[in-house]
This record gives C-alpha cells, structure tokens and sequence, in this order.
C-alpha cells in the first residue's frame, strides 16, 4: 500500500469505514434530509473537485483513496488537507455506477432574486423530478448566459449526487433559487420586471417569435408539463414548431432550444447596438495610388 506523498498536507492515518467522518460522508451521499441538516452536499471524483477548486466552491473536506494518485498541482491549490481514506471505502459510499476515488464536501450557498441582475434571463423548473435532468439543464443555463435558476414545486434536490455529477461544475457558479410554491414564484419574477414564459406543447407563440432575452423560461414536469394554473399565471404561452411527427421533446432538449434562442436574441441585440465599423485610409499616406485622372 502507498504512503500519501510527503508533499501533500493530509490528516492522520488512513480513515476506514467506521470512522465518524466516513459514516456522515456516507449521510451526505445517500440522505437528502442530512444534507439540508448540514447544509453540505457530496462532489465525486477529480474532475468535479478540480471545477469546485477553479470556482472558489466553500470546500469543507476532501476524502482521496490511499490507492489514489491525486494531481499535485490539484492538491496545491486546495483550501484544505486530505483525508485520505482506506482503499476501497470511497466505492462502497459514492453513488455513481463507476465511482471514483475522490469525494468532496461543500457547504450550500443560498440565493435569491435579488442576487440575480433584473436584466438576465432565469431558467424556472417546475416539478422536475430525474436528477439528471435538473443537472443538464443547470450547465445548459451557464452555457448559454443565464443569470440563474429557479426550482419550483417538487422539483428534485439539486444537492443529489446524479445532479452534481450532471451539472458538470455549473452548480458551484450558477445562483440556484428555491421557490416553493409556483404562484409565488411568478409574482415575484415579475416584481423584478421579468416576463414568465411558461412551455406548452402546442398552440404557444413560436419560441423564435418570443422575446425570450430577459425572460423566466418555465419548463415544466417530465411526464406532465406545467399545471394549468400556472400557465394561466404567465405573460406568455411558448412552443417549440416540430417537423417531425414527434409530440414534444424531452425537457433537457427543450430547455436547451430555448435556453441558447435566449442567447441567440441577445447576440443580436448586441451586435446591432454595437457601433458601425468604418474602413478609412489616412489622405496624407504616401502609399496610397490617387484615383484621380
């Protein structure tokens, strides 16, 4: 077995299954109420740690395999030592199908409204309930310049590890607001002088003859769409035209069409205010031919 590198800042032995700290990563991992509790969720592997590193995340602790060969310029930039932890422990607690040897904790950060600028768009989920989902769509809304996201209703926990994983590192940069109840959700959006958009399968206004460029886009639940009262509540019914017979698309696909038509309408604007380039040539250049006869 390998002794941890000299140069990397570690605590003590080796931790095995039985350690305190070993069995509350393991809460983190599996129980959504332990991580409301503590306010702190699980990142797996090197790459989600390297992304909570670049985004200055509030790492609390970082567990490493013994077995594990951790970058040293990775462990350099941390803002805390390693545990590291007896082989095989870490792939019995994580939950991917592959788990790798790395676990990081990070604190929760709570948002709101007024963390977000009244001028950038919002991505609303309502009721969305596959993690993996809610994950895609945190990264599509960073991709595509979107202030934020809002969750409503029942949506999954966003802290769940299948969510992390999806997000790609979105989650420790992009604000995620929590809004219970839809209604409330809308009043408030558009208190910040946000139009809410809300997705229907047919017989919306086409997404690209929506102004979508500081909108709230609402996406609603994976089975059953958005509830009727609250797409009588919206400013405005969206749908996306198909040319195939296809009913609708899945949410993830959906919230990326509109997502970066978002960012395509705000280009535009852009590059439409952005001043008239004037190609000139200097009268007093010598190399400059005379068109003069």
């Amino acid at each position: 077995m390998p002794t941890p590198p000299e140069a990397f800042a570690s605590i003590g032995e080796p931790l095995s299954s039985r350690n305190p700290r070993i069995k509350r990563l393991r809460r983190l991992v599996s129980q959504r109420k332990a991580r409301s509790e503590e306010r702190a969720f699980v990142a797996e592997g090197p790459v989600l740690l390297a992304e909570a590193v670049r985004s200055s995340a509030p790492i609390e602790e970082l567990y490493v395999d013994l077995d594990f060969d951790l970058d040293a310029e990775l462990v350099a930039a941390l803002p805390v030592p390693v545990r590291w932890v007896t082989p095989g422990v870490l792939s019995s607690i994580l939950d991917a199908a592959s788990p790798q040897p790395v676990a990081t904790v990070i604190a929760m950060q709570s948002h709101d409204l007024a963390d977000v600028p009244s001028s950038e768009p919002l991505l609303v989920l309502h009721d969305l309930r596959d993690p993996g989902n809610v994950g895609t769509l945190l990264r599509t809304a960073e991709a595509s310049g979107f202030g934020g996201v809002v969750l409503t209703g029942s949506s999954v926990d966003v802290t769940n590890p299948k969510t992390v994983r999806a997000s790609a590192g979105s989650m420790f940069r992009i604000p995620v607001v929590a809004i219970d109840d839809g209604i409330r959700a809308f009043d408030q959006l558009r208190a910040s002088g946000r139009t809410v958009a809300v997705t229907v399968v047919r017989n919306g206004t086409s997404h690209e003859a929506s102004d979508l460029r500081g909108a709230a886009i609402v996406l609603g639940n994976e089975a059953h769409g958005i509830p009727q009262e609250l797409i009588d509540a919206a400013d405005l019914e969206i749908t996306i035209p198909l040319a195939g017979p296809t009913e609708s698309l899945n949410v993830a696909a959906a919230g990326a069409v509109l997502c970066f038509e978002s960012w395509r309408q705000r280009r535009s604007d852009a590059a439409s205010s952005a001043p008239p380039t004037i190609n000139s040539f200097d009268k007093n250049d010598d190399s400059t031919e005379s068109c003069s006869s």
